[in-house]
């Protein structure tokens, strides 16, 4: 692949990305809005994800229970493959697929809701949608950007979560329907005499049986948890806003709240365009040759990096082997990660593996948000002294690795804030492995 190929390739980036969050900023801050709720009250985030999508799901795992920035809170997640015996009700499933859902993702999706669980859904296009309280997918038959758009939006969810956590009059947990002001809400969804109304962001049962027919779409007006009236669906707001003033009152607060997270939301996906706009296409282009002759040579190739950082290098051996190259992740190996992290330092815990495992013709490719982790530079220095060909992604325009004379090529972006500078990287793997091409 050119580097003018590589250019376009980073141009439908920016256009997919740009048109996902134009059309969904308002259901992500919604989306947002029920996982606060659902996590402010004591409740779980279990991610899951198909295929290589499964590095994702651990990505979501790991960015709330350990936040990059400090002084936020560690939220309660797990990844999973199934949710088992340790999901409760008002706990939170998201799926996540690079492309259509499939059999495993609604199957997931289908039991989250059996258990009473709310249920996000991240998805490429192509075949219906599947079933969940908030559905996104990303129009791209390319599985590479649809998961780079998809990191871009959990990190937006986790970002603006703790928005909420500012705002706890916004999650406590109130019933609208069942105060002593009548309000009127749309119909969302109707079955066995109860009708789901939607008020600020939230939804609630109401009993509908003192109305003729309802159905989605209507307008009714609620009181003490019962549907009172079917409203005209064109009547103006303030023909009854009389009844429900401290409502209203509430709803400009949230939506206060909301109209700020939209706009986040949109300055992110700027943010991270600008970085992959300063992506060194060259510099890409000239480590995939390089990459694919030491591969092609009989060589493996090792990958490795620390908490998100560590499933962008599982994805990316996980999108090697599925373009035909050998690949590891070294951090896949729990036991001795763990083993190597007691017994004789963290900082080792990569370097050992490369001592055992790497050979020259091998290459090894850590990454590092800020391109000055030890685990990750002592290892690239162990595959130095071993031969192997070196790669650093990094932030921070390289970090320590920036000024290692030895390293064989540095692929950088400036930057210093994690989310964005792993949305970069992302499109980063993802365009050496492109210009690789698939092995022969």
């Amino acid at each position: 692949m050119t580097e003018q190929q590589l250019a376009a390739a980073v141009a439908e980036r920016e256009r997919v990305l740009a048109g996902f969050l134009d059309r969904e900023q308002d259901r992500l801050s919604h989306a947002c809005h029920d996982l606060a709720r659902a996590l402010f009250r004591g409740g779980t985030l279990f991610a899951h994800g198909t295929g290589a999508a499964a590095t994702d799901a651990a990505h979501v795992a790991v960015e709330f229970l350990h936040p990059v920035i400090v002084g936020k809170r560690a939220l309660a997640a797990r990844a999973t493959d199934a949710l088992g015996p340790l999901a409760r009700p008002g706990d939170v499933a998201l799926a996540l697929a690079h492309g259509p859902a499939g059999e495993a993702t609604r199957a997931f999706l289908a039991d989250a809701a059996a258990r009473g669980l709310v249920r996000i859904a991240f998805t490429g296009s192509g075949g219906p949608p599947p079933e969940a309280d908030h559905v996104f997918v990303v129009e791209s038959a390319d599985p590479a950007i649809v998961q780079e758009v998809q990191e871009t939006a959990y990190h937006v969810l986790w970002e603006l979560v703790h928005t909420f956590f500012e705002h706890p009059g916004l999650l406590e947990e109130t019933c609208t329907t069942c105060g002593d002001v009548a309000v009127q809400a749309p119909v969302v969804r109707v079955g066995d005499g109860l009708a789901v109304v939607e008020l600020a962001g939230r939804h609630e049962e109401v009993a509908i049986d003192l109305l003729d027919e309802v159905a989605p779409g209507d307008v009714v007006l609620c009181h003490a948890g019962v549907a009172l009236e079917r409203l005209e669906r064109d009547a103006p707001a303030e023909a009854t806003g009389f009844l429900y003033p401290f409502l209203e009152a509430e709803e400009e607060d949230l939506d206060a709240v909301l109209a700020d997270l939209r706009a986040s939301t949109v300055r992110k996906g700027q943010d991270t365009i600008a970085l992959r706009r300063a992506v060194d296409l060259v510099a890409i282009e000239r480590c995939a040759t390089q990459v694919a002759a030491r591969l092609r040579g009989g060589g493996r190739l090792l990958t490795f990096g620390n908490g998100g950082s560590s499933t962008d290098a599982q994805d990316l051996a996980v999108d090697a082997l599925a373009r035909g190259w050998p690949a590891m992740a070294l951090n896949d190996d729990v036991a001795t990660v763990t083993a190597v992290g007691n017994d004789v330092g963290f900082e080792n815990v990569f370097a050992r593996q490369v001592i055992a495992l790497g050979r020259p013709g091998d290459v090894a490719v850590g990454i590092s948000t800020s391109g000055s982790s030890p685990s990750v530079v002592r290892a690239l220095e162990e595959a130095h002294r071993r031969g192997l060909l070196t790669c650093a992604i990094t932030g921070y325009d390289g970090g320590a690795l920036g000024a290692a004379g030895w390293l064989d090529h540095l692929l950088a972006v400036a930057g210093d804030y994690v989310p964005r500078l792993q949305e970069a990287h992302a499109t980063m793997y993802h365009l050496l492995l492109d210009a690789m091409g698939a092995r022969a």
